[in-house]
């Protein structure tokens, strides 16, 4: 199934109809909008999602990551993190998710070079992913975790081992493939593509699909040095997935709606 990301800074209302007269089968929606954040517009974002829902379009939801972080080392920060995101599952509920997604925990990179708080960060974020998960599955909505971009700072979940490593400790966890943050730690795209062949062996629920040239800029799938086609044609399972576009801006989104129907998926 095809579905877009509806950015956390997007118009929300503004954009609905013409998200309407998409031909796609999934929203999933970022919850760092404001409209879920702030009490007076919180009726309407209900409403406005409502109308979307009775669409029939399945929805998702991406809970929130801006200064939110799973793996806090301080377990103040840690635990508000938790609770935070376990109060959004609640909210989201009504709608009966497709799937709810969080990014994984991250730490500094000077830090993750002490041993003993990069064991303890992974510990924090264990206790978290367990906390999700209870709360996940009393309500039936299965939760997945993000693999992260490189950056100033270290995912715990960056690479194949990594997700490995958690797929041991969870294996009833899903996970959310983003193949534009993945490629920022490539510059050869066949080995970006061999490893992706690899992690389709793990339960992933969904793929992040943008493009980029090594940061990640969410850009259009034509614009970048991920070969979408030939990702497409050398794993033909991806077809099989829930493929979620995540452009930064609804214009970009349209276009890589249409690049993906017309020229990779050969809907001509």
């Amino acid at each position: 199934m095809l579905g877009i990301s509806i950015r956390a800074n997007w118009d929300f209302e503004g954009i609905l109809n013409s998200i309407l007269n998409l031909n796609i089968d999934i929203c999933e929606i970022q919850l760092d909008n404001p409209i879920f954040k702030i009490p007076k517009y919180r009726k309407n974002s209900i409403k406005l999602i409502n109308k979307l829902n009775s669409s029939g379009i399945q929805l998702s939801f991406h809970l929130s990551f801006i200064d939110v972080n799973i793996a806090s080392i301080d377990n103040n920060m840690r635990y508000s993190a938790s609770k935070l995101l376990e109060k959004e599952i609640v909210f989201i509920k009504r709608w009966d998710p497709l799937y709810t997604v969080v990014h994984t925990g991250k730490i500094s990179n000077t830090f993750y070079q002490v041993p003993s708080v990069k064991v303890k960060a992974h510990k924090q974020q264990i206790k978290t992913i367990s906390e999700l998960m209870k709360i996940s599955d009393f309500y039936s909505i299965p939760l997945a975790l993000e693999n992260r971009q490189k950056s100033t700072t270290t995912g715990l979940i960056e690479n194949v081992n990594d997700i490995l490593y958690y797929n041991k400790i969870f294996p009833d966890l899903n996970f959310l493939l983003d193949i534009g943050h993945l490629n920022t730690f490539y510059i050869d795209s066949n080995a970006l593509i061999e490893d992706i062949s690899i992690i389709f062996d793990f339960p992933i629920i969904a793929i992040h699909l943008s493009n980029n040239f090594g940061k990640d800029t969410h850009g259009s799938l034509e614009e970048g040095t991920i070969p979408i086609k030939a990702l497409f044609s050398k794993v033909p399972s991806f077809k099989k997935k829930n493929l979620i576009i995540e452009n930064k801006s609804v214009k970009k989104t349209l276009q890589s709606v249409d690049f993906l129907l017309n020229e990779v998926l050969g809907n001509k």
